[in-house]
């Protein structure tokens, strides 16, 4: 089964219905999927590009909060863990950091060999290092202009794994 990365805009309102309900039904209709992207499979890497680890977030790097960082928005299980939550002044926060990663650094900090030995979703056996930088680093891309989109609207962002 597929782990894919989702990123969702949230204004206040979203977020309070969302700790009152069900966020997987409020996620997954059709009203906010123009708010919504994925990041496919690339989420892991993503992270650990971004954070130099594979699991843990901390809040010396606000890069390592992207991801698999931020405050469940409630207990409910959405496939890999609850949404959650990263506010607005996260959000501000890790879109600054983000202006600076351009193709340059992202290729300087992309450690193939380092993702492998650390056992990086969705590396397999055989995968072709240039492809999967060309894979990640698309989705990294578009990751990137979202959290600065969102950050330039005030909104706050909710990530899950499903």
């Amino acid at each position: 089964m597929s782990m894919i990365g989702y990123f969702l805009k949230a204004d206040d309102k979203l977020v309070e219905k969302m700790t009152q309900g069900d966020p997987g039904e409020i996620i997954f209709d059709d009203a906010y999927s123009e708010n919504m992207i994925d990041v496919d499979k690339t989420w892991h890497a993503i992270h650990f590009i971004l954070s130099g680890n594979a699991y843990e977030s901390n809040d010396d790097n606000v890069l390592s909060q992207l991801v698999l960082g931020g405050a469940p928005v409630n207990e409910e299980d959405l496939g890999y863990g609850p949404a959650l939550l990263l506010d607005k002044n996260l959000v501000k926060q890790i879109a600054e950091a983000l202006h600076a990663w351009d193709e340059t650094l992202f290729r300087e900090k992309f450690d193939f060999n380092n993702m492998i030995a650390n056992d990086i979703y969705p590396i397999i056996d055989g995968e072709d290092e240039n492809d999967f930088y060309d894979y990640v680093w698309g989705y990294f891309n578009n990751l990137k202009t979202f959290i600065i989109e969102s950050a330039e609207e005030g909104v706050n962002v909710i990530t899950f794994i499903n």
